[in-house]
């Protein structure tokens, strides 16, 4: 049986809807309850908004749903839609108070899974108080969102997941340190070359140099509004066997669904 972990929808704040070859993959069975019958769980981590029908299509796949609150949920408006659901499928968190967590932990087979929205972790995405956060948890496999990039690594013997954005939202977050040091460096490598182009071709004029220099900030300006406004759908599933984990992550991208996969062994 396997595991489906999703969140990051913002429908419809900053996105339409899940992608159809996604809804087609993860619901096979639409008539029945629950709609998939190779899902045992589902873990939503959250930023759902303010969607019903999004909310019922992950909470009817499989018999029991686990769902984190999201930075920008409202936990009122997700506690009544959680109530109408209550009655047909089990819910992890459908209990007396009605109170949505900011972290849940599940167990399967040998290994124990936590699974947060992310947007407490400080500083945000960083791996170092990720790891903190899966000791303090005592947690084998801890899934985590919030930055719509999907990730998957190991690290001190934990195994941690980021399933990204199923919607593909778009965030506000700045571009991560690495890839501001890869654009660096990229730009250090063509100022470089620029540099020999001047020293031969010493004709040129101050104003064709001016030009030259104002494209390339026009270009790297370009760059940074697509990286802070562009994401790639996507969700994982886990297909975990005894203290063994293998996660397939699944991405849309040129309207076809990529499917890769990474291997955890608890030590």
């Amino acid at each position: 049986m396997l595991i489906l972990a999703a969140g990051d929808l913002y429908i419809p704040d900053r996105a339409v809807d899940i992608p159809d070859k996604f809804r087609k993959l993860l619901c096979p069975n639409p008539t029945s309850k629950p709609t998939n019958s190779k899902l045992s769980k589902v873990l939503c981590l959250g930023n759902l908004t303010n969607s019903w029908s999004s909310l019922q299509f992950l909470h009817d796949l499989s018999p029991a749903f686990h769902l984190v609150k999201g930075e920008f949920d409202d936990e009122n408006i997700l506690s009544q839609q959680l109530t109408r659901l209550s009655d047909d499928v089990e819910s992890s968190i459908m209990q007396k108070n009605q109170t949505v967590p900011q972290v849940q932990i599940v167990s399967h087979d040998n290994l124990k899974i936590g699974f947060t929205n992310g947007y407490q972790i400080v500083p945000r995405n960083d791996p170092l108080s990720l790891s903190t956060l899966a000791r303090e948890l005592d947690v084998d496999i801890l899934i985590w969102g919030g930055t719509h990039k999907v990730e998957a690594y190991t690290l001190d013997g934990k195994f941690f997941i980021n399933p990204g954005s199923i919607t593909g939202a778009f965030s506000f977050d700045w571009p991560e340190e690495e890839q501001e040091e890869k654009e660096e460096k990229e730009e250090e490598e063509k100022e470089e070359k620029e540099e020999e182009k001047e020293e031969k071709e010493k004709e040129e004029s101050e104003v064709e140099e001016k030009s030259e220099e104002d494209h390339k900030i026009a270009d790297n300006g370009s760059y940074l509004t697509e990286e802070l406004s562009s994401s790639v759908p996507s969700f994982c599933l886990l297909d975990v066997r005894e203290s063994g984990c293998t996660v397939y992550i699944y991405t849309y991208l040129n309207d076809e669904v990529k499917v890769d996969k990474v291997s955890y062994q608890k030590e």
